[in-house]
């Protein structure tokens, strides 16, 4: 089992996730930490893989068309599976993917120039498929809430 993350490791983690280009002498005095102290833990948090990338987020509403897709599956196999998730990883449009319990097998979060570039990614990546029994999708058109940052409670 892995290191879990102590009250001192939260109050950084909270820090870096609101803005992880704050430097490790503004996240000590926010945490009551020394620097160097800062800079141990966020080094053991990268290296032991709590922390799992630093990047720039960008509002999906300046890329084009944001849909959330639900897919069922007709048959549910590991095939079918193993052939989805690869569909899924080779799609550059899709920033999320998730396996979930319910009505349906997964739920795919992409970002379409227009919704012409959506049809032919659903052409491309759904519609010819033959596990695919259906594929519900929702456009956004305005996002109430975003963000990337993780609860810790």
């Amino acid at each position: 089992m892995g290191y879990l993350v102590d009250k001192f490791d939260r109050k950084i983690l909270r820090e870096l996730q609101a803005n992880n280009r704050q430097t490790q002498d503004q996240i000590a005095e926010k945490s009551g930490m020394s620097a160097s102290a800062v800079r141990r833990r966020i080094e053991r948090l990268r290296a032991d893989g709590t922390i799992i990338g630093d990047v720039s987020l960008i509002d999906p509403a300046r890329a084009g068309v944001t849909v959330i897709t639900s897919i069922r599956f007709e048959h549910e196999d590991r095939s079918a599976y193993d052939r989805f998730a690869q569909l899924m990883n080779d799609a550059p449009e899709v920033s999320q993917c998730y396996m979930v319990s319910g009505e349906v097998e997964f739920v795919v979060i992409a970002h379409m120039r227009d919704l012409s570039h959506y049809e032919e990614w659903m052409a491309t990546y759904l519609l010819d498929e033959p596990f695919v029994q259906r594929a519900h999708t929702n456009i956004v058109y305005k996002r109430l809430k975003y963000t990337t940052a993780v609860p810790l409670c």
